[in-house]
């Protein structure tokens, strides 16, 4: 497992299965992951459904408690998500329910031509209980702000353009994307021209919204909810992955929160590739797409293009 020792994995999911009364139930089977440190792992139990253990990286972190106090928000909202079905941060590992296998990109990827905007509108409609979360909640995690979207920026820098440290920038490129991306960040947290920041997922994509088996749309990896641009929820949903491919009207949506993300991912896709994780490809060249796309030829951003 990435990031910690089979053993320690073996040992830590082996107490929890004991406190959570899963003692003499069969093993339970890893599930492939995404590009979070947590694992899953499908646990059957006779006379009952299968539920899911989640195992994170360390005991007592920060991303166990939010992923607990963020849910349960979310579900006093209105919001579908995984109940939480037991707990044990000391072992860093949480009993939720299983919502199976099946997600908005299936949805898509199944559905005809003709309705598949229908589902993308769903999904953004789910954002108005969203965005009703108590503050508390939201405020949980820092919310965005030039400095945080400068950093994700220079991820994507590290990854994308220097794959990983490998092949770094000269100093006048370096310069060059240094004051561009900066530049891109502050008009992305910018307010007065994105809009008042609202309650905001994060990771808003057809791979995080799970078609549950009484047909809800239930939202999952929501532990990073914070404040953000209004935008920033549907450019993700509508612009990424598996929606990619589907018209819509980036005019609709803020240029600078589009771009941020989508050069954010970008980065994000390129580093799993470097690592040894090619199913990324497509999402890498996807986000590539939007980039180009939507870039404005004679807007402040398009000098930015030159570094794709």
């Amino acid at each position: 497992m990435t990031g910690l020792p089979e053993l320690e994995a073996a040992r830590r999911l082996g107490c929890a299965r004991e406190r959570f009364g899963l003692a003499g139930a069969p093993a339970p089977v890893p599930l492939a992951g995404d590009v979070g440190a947590r694992r899953y792992f499908r646990q059957k139990a006779a006379g009952r459904s299968s539920t899911l253990l989640v195992l994170y990286p360390q005991p007592a972190s920060a991303a166990q408690a939010n992923w607990a106090s963020v849910g349960a928000a979310l579900a006093a909202a209105g919001v579908r998500v995984p109940a939480l079905h037991a707990d044990a941060p000391d072992l860093g590992v949480a009993l939720i329910e299983d919502l199976g296998d099946r997600d908005l990109a299936i949805d898509l990827a199944e559905a005809p031509v003709e309705d598949r905007s229908r589902l993308l509108d769903e999904a953004e409609d789910l954002l108005v209980s969203i965005r009703s979360i108590s503050r508390a909640a939201a405020t949980r995690n820092s919310a965005f702000d030039a400095e945080f979207f400068a950093a994700e920026l220079d991820h994507t820098r590290h990854w994308a353009l220097e794959k990983g440290g490998r092949e770094p920038l000269g100093a006048s490129r370096a310069a060059d994307w240094q004051e561009l991306a900066r530049a891109l960040a502050c008009a992305a947290a910018d307010p007065r021209a994105t809009g008042d920041p609202v309650p905001t997922h994060r990771d808003y994509h057809a791979n995080n919204l799970m078609r549950a088996p009484d047909g809800q749309l239930a939202a999952i990896d929501f532990q990073d909810l914070r404040f953000g641009p209004p935008d920033y929820d549907p450019v993700s949903l509508r612009f990424e992955r598996a929606a990619e491919a589907v018209a819509c009207d980036a005019a609709t949506y803020s240029e600078p929160v589009l771009l941020q993300r989508a050069w954010k991912v970008l980065g994000t896709f390129e580093k799993m590739m470097l690592l040894g994780r090619p199913f990324y490809r497509p999402h890498r060249e996807a986000a590539r797409r939007v980039i180009r796309r939507h870039t404005a030829p004679e807007g402040p951003f398009a000098p930015l293009l030159a570094f794709l």
